[in-house]
């Protein structure tokens, strides 16, 4: 049976090489790096809008093959505005970039599992009210835990796959306000794992001109392990925020220290960025990135960030942008 999907009215929503996708799989490690903690994701959020008790689970999804063919089903369901839909498999091995004389293994080995075992994974539940329940005078509603899955059904060649989503999942996709437009082009620049996320951070966290995120956050949303010493981590991201701030996405970072400590330990980072610096002006994006070949792999050479001290809490000035 096909479900329909409703079409929410956003700025950019409706353009062609952007995906609409509900803020919990993208500000919750669910799509971390491969080498994260642990080989399963058990996330639990007490509350989400009217939605309460959230449980998600799957095996571990990376934030660059699993995410981009995610992104891919959803645009297909998006645009066709059902959940059962079929496309050339063909397409999968461009959006991947697969080489023509590594297609066959790449079904084989990597593509059957992607689609049976890692999407088909993904699992939702949580509690929400549910139908009025009437006892003599007194009328109230009664709370119903729902589940499912993300992929209820495949069927999958070389030549064709097909795919029917869940029609719980579109009713979920349809029900949450929380929807964030993630830009394929933006996200086709940026090749590292620690850059994605953080620039998927960045994409549904801007409440304020400057941004705090502390590492212990950071942390928990890389999925890291815990024999990853905060230096290391900090490192890493501030090679990631060194390629976002050269391609423009962001337009300033700082990193927050301990109190009185101008070379200690980072505790927050800071970081400037818009509506505008992560959506738009993509010719200049890619010129940059064309120019700079490595640069997005290795780490960049630019002028160091400004370090402050303290770690003053910002002012929630609203976001309008979204509304």
């Amino acid at each position: 049976m096909e479900y329909i999907i409703t079409e929410k009215k956003r700025k950019i929503a409706t353009l062609e090489t952007y995906v609409s996708v509900p803020k919990l799989f993208l500000a919750l490690p669910f799509f971390t790096p491969k080498n994260s903690a642990s080989t399963e994701s058990h996330i639990k959020v007490k509350e989400f809008g009217e939605l309460k008790d959230i449980r998600l689970k799957s095996v571990n999804l990376s934030v660059i093959r699993d995410f981009e063919v995610f992104l891919f089903l959803m645009k297909k369901a998006y645009k066709k505005k059902s959940n059962a839909f079929e496309f050339d498999t063909s397409e999968i091995f461009k959006l991947l970039k697969i080489k023509p004389n590594h297609r066959d293994s790449f079904f084989k080995d990597v593509y059957i599992n992607l689609i049976e075992e890692k999407l088909s994974s993904i699992d939702v539940s949580y509690t929400k009210k549910g139908d009025l329940l009437t006892r003599g005078d007194v009328a109230r509603l009664v709370s119903k835990r729902v589940g499912f899955k993300f992929i209820e059904w495949h069927e999958v060649d070389k030549k064709t796959t097909k795919i029917r989503l869940s029609e719980e999942f579109i009713e979920f996709f349809n029900e949450l306000e929380y929807l964030y437009d993630i830009p394929l082009d933006i996200l086709d620049l940026l090749s590292s794992e620690y850059q994605r996320i953080l620039y998927i951070m960045y994409v549904c966290n801007r409440k304020n001109a400057t941004n705090h995120f502390t590492v212990e956050e950071l942390r928990k949303r890389f999925n890291v392990s815990t024999k990853t010493l905060d230096k290391t981590f900090v490192m890493r991201i501030r090679q990631a925020n060194d390629a976002l701030l050269e391609l423009g996405l962001i337009t300033k970072y700082e990193e927050v220290k301990e109190p009185g400590k101008a070379s200690g330990k980072t505790l927050t980072f800071k970081v400037d960025y818009t509506y505008k610096t992560l959506y738009t002006d993509l010719s200049k994006k890619k010129a940059v990135a064309a120019k700079n070949l490595d640069t997005f792999k290795k780490p960049i050479k630019i002028k160091k960030p400004k370090i402050v001290e303290g770690n003053k809490q910002p002012t929630d000035d609203g976001d309008a942008e979204w509304k």
